[in-house]
């Protein structure tokens, strides 16, 4: 999809990049509202797109129900086109805007935690990418950080779903045809279960530990550069000729019956 669908947002999150590296109050606050703003712009314009650009229609009545509730717009995004955030949480979008809300509304003096502003950053470049296929490089402060930790986990999540999908599975925690196709281990399992926890946890948390952060940032890291270098066994597909093979003349047919 072309930039110009985009262009209010990618300026709203240029604006952020601006002020994310200066050591301020003020810039941290204007960073983080201007944030949210990209976020709720991206929402409203991907909804609202011609179903030949976003390739979803969502129903009239629904949109004049929505109006401009930041809430109800989340809402009808994952509703009509959840396959597009996959890795991503509507509640901790609900969260954020959240902690937006109360530095708009409280005024004054009031500061955001470095670790929420960069996540919530990364957040919006994951919807940017997603829905409008625009890359916006992040600030380089992202490198150790939860947004890190954040993309780290949509693209866990995305490389375990194309994958399947390309088996002919549909979903993500298909643990089953996954172990079936090389992709994943027990073990990778209770440890995907571990970093989704951990990931949740943090986002969420009143303050942040950014040794557990550096922890989990690790862990992602080597979850994701050990699922991309599996290739998976993929099922080979029965030719016509096995199908249409012909049985011989008086040769009984073999039953195999397992349990």
């Amino acid at each position: 999809m072309k930039d110009t669908w985009a262009s209010g947002a990618i300026e709203l999150l240029k604006h952020a990049d601006s002020h994310i590296d200066l050591n301020t109050a003020f810039d941290k606050r204007i960073a983080f509202i201007s944030i949210d703003n990209c976020v709720e712009t991206i929402i409203r314009t991907f909804i609202l797109l011609p179903k030949t650009k976003s390739g979803i229609k969502v129903k009239r009545q629904e949109l004049d129900e929505a109006g401009y509730s930041f809430p109800k717009l989340l809402s009808l995004l994952f509703k009509y086109t959840p396959e597009n955030l996959v890795g991503i949480d509507e509640v901790d979008i609900e969260h954020y805007h959240r902690i937006r809300n109360k530095l708009y509304h409280d005024g004054t003096g009031l500061s955001v935690d470095d670790e929420y502003l960069i996540a919530y950053r990364g957040i919006a470049g994951v919807l940017l990418k997603n829905l409008f296929d625009v890359s916006i490089r992040p600030s380089g402060s992202e490198s150790d950080s939860l947004g890190k930790l954040i993309l780290n986990w949509n693209s866990i999540e995305h490389e375990i779903k194309n994958r399947l999908e390309k088996a002919g599975i549909s979903g993500i925690y298909k643990w089953e045809e996954a172990f079936s196709l090389g992709l994943v281990e027990p073990s990778d399992v209770q440890l995907l279960t571990e970093l989704r926890m951990a990931r949740n946890r943090l986002v969420h948390s009143e303050s942040v530990d950014k040794e557990d952060i550096k922890y989990w940032l690790e862990v992602s890291e080597n979850l994701l550069s050990k699922i991309k270098s599996v290739k998976p066994e993929f099922p080979s597909k029965q030719t016509n000729d096995t199908i249409d093979a012909p049985i011989e003349a008086n040769q009984p047919a073999e039953i195999i019956i397992s349990y």
